[in-house]
């Protein structure tokens, strides 16, 4: 009975410093992306009608964006990209819904998974990336894809396809 104590704490204490190094690990990592998704985050507050951020996330193409989806003071959703050296603010009352985006990729591949839509900037124009996956016919390989759809009025811009070879 002693002996199984004993394991039984030294186990207990293995499983505690682990979880403690990992949690410390997963925060040093995510340290810096977090600085700059805060830092955007209060200049979107300070220089444009955001006044409460509900999602962020990081857009990358030919430049990097912080997104922050939110509302301004009337509750009105609103989307702003914060770039290195530029902010950019877009009503969602201009553009097609999220949900219209990624429609229009179920509509011409029925079988597609979605796994993201997220605004975003290409060529200095407001965009929504849809990133699905599906297997296309005769292949056995499930493959994924970036489809860009113009924000304003969901007009198709470009196709992605990843691959790894």
């Amino acid at each position: 009975m002693r002996k199984r104590w004993k394991w039984s704490l030294s186990a207990a204490a293995i499983l505690i410093v682990a979880a403690v190094g990992f949690n410390w690990l997963y925060r040093s990592v995510s340290a810096d992306e977090w600085n700059v998704q805060r830092a955007a985050v209060i200049s979107a507050y300070e220089k444009t009608v955001l006044t409460k951020a509900v999602k962020v996330e990081r857009f990358i193409s030919d430049k990097s964006y912080t997104v922050i989806t939110g509302e301004n003071k009337l509750g009105q959703p609103v989307y702003v990209w914060v770039g290195e050296n530029e902010i950019r603010t877009e009503m969602a009352a201009s553009g097609i819904p999220m949900s219209e985006a990624a429609a229009k990729v179920t509509a011409k591949h029925p079988s597609a998974t979605i796994l993201r839509a997220t605004p975003g900037i290409m060529n200095d124009k407001p965009v929504w990336e849809v990133f699905y996956k599906l297997t296309p016919e005769g292949q056995d390989r499930e493959q994924h894809f970036y489809d860009y759809y113009q924000f304003q009025d969901g007009a198709w811009i470009d196709t992605w396809r990843l691959s790894i070879q």
